[in-house]
């Protein structure tokens, strides 16, 4: 199948993601694009658009803690993953001032061993202390109103961008302003947990990103005392084709823009809804991962069930509201009709992208 052969090249680049300590990855193909948010819009429509992979039972009525694991179905290759991941879809802004959705190639979620439990001495020895993510948890990472990026926020470090093309890939904080042949958009969720809360009422309060300490940054390390406990980390990269786009001038007329009205890239953010089957076998083959060769890769895959392609294929017919642009028509304006803002208070103002 393209999708996975796609994937296949493109997740070569990701040595530093596979560098340290032992991970594996679930590929994904798209499962569905519309205003949905069932964390934070639940049971209406969202304030903007989200592409959305893996299980069937995404909708906005997701209410029940286990509603993820009523999915029949998953387009992600390891079979006992009905968890459900989404981030903003992404829209270019054409000459006329018209949008066009960018298309979603498909998306690769890893689960990493970086996260320590708390100690009073924040010494983590890189021992198996993380723990699968507790049956029922959802989160969020990333704000859908920044329009800036401030270096010494460990939470705006979490969250970047790698422009891929044939001959050479480079990160960037904030949209890439150079074409792109492939965008992959990059986003590291908090890996430290309460230990009581599955959902807080901002979906970020009950987790946390490590202090730091060990690796000095976001992707590892000790958690802090108010959330003591290590999950497994789990980095999203979705892959979009702006293959046929040219230089991107956030300022100018023709551009990248997320769904929400962000033209700089920084309010670029992820969802998670935890739906694992069997949460004991996640944990156990987890912890027999040697030298990044985990039994999951092979115990959870579904090879012989390959997942179906293309948004609603697996979902009944979503309710939209407006003309998404899914069919490649252009749109006059962002579905859910948020403007384009560079700044921060404009979207202040604009209370709908919070819901």
């Amino acid at each position: 199948m393209q999708f996975f052969v796609v994937l296949s090249a493109v997740l070569s680049v990701a040595l530093s993601v596979q560098a340290r300590g032992d991970a594996f990855v679930v590929n994904c193909a798209p499962l569905t694009i519309q205003r949905s948010d069932p964390i934070v819009s639940p049971g209406v429509a969202s304030g903007h658009v989200h592409a959305v992979v893996g299980g069937n039972s995404f909708s906005r009525n997701m209410s029940e803690p286990d509603a993820a694991l009523t999915s029949t179905k998953t387009t992600c290759d390891k079979k006992l993953d009905h968890s459900v991941y989404w981030i903003p879809q992404l829209y270019h802004q054409n000459l006329d001032s018209s949008f066009e959705l960018v298309k979603l190639t498909g998306a690769a979620i890893y689960y990493m061993n970086r996260a320590c439990n708390y100690t009073t001495d924040l010494y983590c020895d890189k021992s198996k202390t993380a723990m699968a993510p507790p049956d029922g948890l959802r989160m969020i990472a990333g704000t859908p109103s920044r329009r800036t990026y401030n270096s010494s926020e460990m939470s705006e470090r979490a969250i970047n961008y790698m422009c891929m093309n044939d001959d050479e890939s480079h990160e960037v904080y904030g949209f890439p302003t150079t074409p792109c042949k492939l965008l992959r958009t990059q986003v590291f969720m908090p890996s430290c947990w309460d230990g009581v809360n599955l959902d807080s009422k901002d979906h970020k309060s009950h987790v946390s990103y490590p202090t730091g300490h060990y690796t000095g940054d976001f992707g590892g390390g000790v958690c802090p005392e108010s959330h003591p406990v290590g999950i497994f980390s789990l980095f999203y990269e979705f892959f979009f084709d702006t293959s046929k786009y040219g230089t991107n001038d956030p300022n100018g007329n023709e551009r990248l823009v997320w769904a929400m009205g962000d033209p700089t890239g920084h309010g670029l953010h992820g969802d998670f809804m935890m739906g694992w089957t069997d949460r004991q076998i996640l944990q156990e083959v987890y912890d027999n991962c040697e030298a990044g060769n985990c039994p999951i890769n092979d115990a959870g895959s579904s090879a012989d069930e390959p997942p179906v392609q293309g948004p609603q294929t697996l979902l009944s017919p979503a309710v939209y509201e407006e003309d998404i642009g899914l069919d490649g028509n252009t749109i006059p304006t962002l579905p859910g009709n948020n403007p384009v803002t560079t700044g921060i208070q404009s979207v202040i103002r604009r209370s709908r992208l919070f819901i």
